[in-house]
């Protein structure tokens, strides 16, 4: 069955089951608490209490992961929370590191070595847990393992992420430079004739600040920006005809361009296509390929350009909800 407990979907949901699950374990299920609230300073700890017997403190430092990139507990973030949990007043005399990340062994002797040095020089002991102790835990603790499994761990939950930017960059850094050089546009065998004139119009009259004869033969202007986005699901729910809008105001960008727009006035290349660009209200819709799902943990990727009027960051407003 443990194979089947999966991890929370996110870091605040960690949290309440390291709650639950440490107060069963402790003994002391009304007394341990969750420390502060959001945006306050926590000395490294999230959770505290005392287990039963016990006249100190133990406190508990949730990591919790986002396991679909595979993201690892690492050597800085011990030593950080180490050094902020050693203020938490009284002091602890035992700091758990408790994480959603897998078994790692480079990790648990790192943090092996800092137990044996913490409790050498009279301080706390460091105890590590990764996702398969806990789920060991839990399938040993039956009031956790009702509350989590059959009822917390399989409510229905929809949610999405939205990453800008695969590198982590939140800003669109145009070169400002422009080089282009004009070419004669020539019938290409695969385009109908009818095409052919459509694209010569778009050249000559729709599109003044972006080139598409120099696009065709890939030459670029260093104005036009490219924006990466990766949406994800990260709640436990498919999610069902779903589109993304994103849109940007007057101040933010002079334009927004769709490079293959005309090709797509062929009905049989139509059905391909997942992008549409609305020049006259600053927006891009996104609508996935013969309108797929988005599983739990999968991702789509979506690709779009503009002319920005300045640099600048992305905001969270800016994005339409997936709808």
């Amino acid at each position: 069955m443990k194979k089947s407990i999966r991890p929370p979907d996110n870091w605040q949901d960690f949290e309440s089951l390291c709650k639950k699950l440490f107060g069963e374990i402790w003994v002391c299920p009304y007394t341990i608490k969750k420390n502060g609230r959001l945006g306050q300073s926590q000395a490294g700890v999230d959770v505290y209490g005392k287990p039963k017997g016990q006249q100190d403190y133990w406190g508990i430092q949730c990591k919790g992961k986002d396991n679909y990139l595979d993201k690892k507990l690492t050597k800085k973030e011990i030593d950080e929370e180490l050094l902020k949990a050693r203020s938490f007043e009284p002091g602890l005399i035992t700091y758990i590191f408790a994480t959603t990340a897998t078994k790692d062994v480079v990790i648990e002797e790192y943090v092996r070595v800092k137990d044996r040095d913490s409790v050498a020089n009279n301080g706390f002991e460091i105890p590590l847990y990764c996702w398969e102790d806990i789920a060991d835990l839990i399938e040993e603790n039956r009031d956790t393992f009702n509350w989590y499994v059959n009822n917390f761990q399989f409510r229905e939950q929809y949610g999405v992420e939205i990453l800008f930017d695969a590198s982590g960059s939140d800003r669109l850094k145009p070169k400002f430079q422009k080089s282009i050089v004009k070419r004669e546009l020539r019938p290409v065998p695969k385009y109908s004739a009818e095409i052919n004139e459509v694209l010569l119009k778009i050249t000559r009259t729709d599109y003044p600040k972006f080139d598409i004869v120099s696009l065709l033969n890939k030459q670029t202007n260093h104005g036009w920006c490219a924006i990466d986005l990766l949406i994800v699901n990260i709640g436990n729910k498919v999610i069902e005809d779903w589109k993304i809008w994103l849109t940007f105001s007057s101040s933010e960008v002079s334009s927004i361009y769709d490079a293959f727009q005309a090709h797509f006035l062929d009905k049989e290349a139509l059905k391909w296509r997942t992008t549409w660009v609305y020049k006259e209200s600053n927006r891009i819709l996104y609508k996935p390929l013969n309108n797929s799902s988005l599983i739990q943990k999968d991702h789509k990727a979506l690709k779009c350009h503009c002319y920005p009027s300045l640099q600048f960051n992305f905001h969270k407003g800016s994005l339409a909800a997936v709808s």
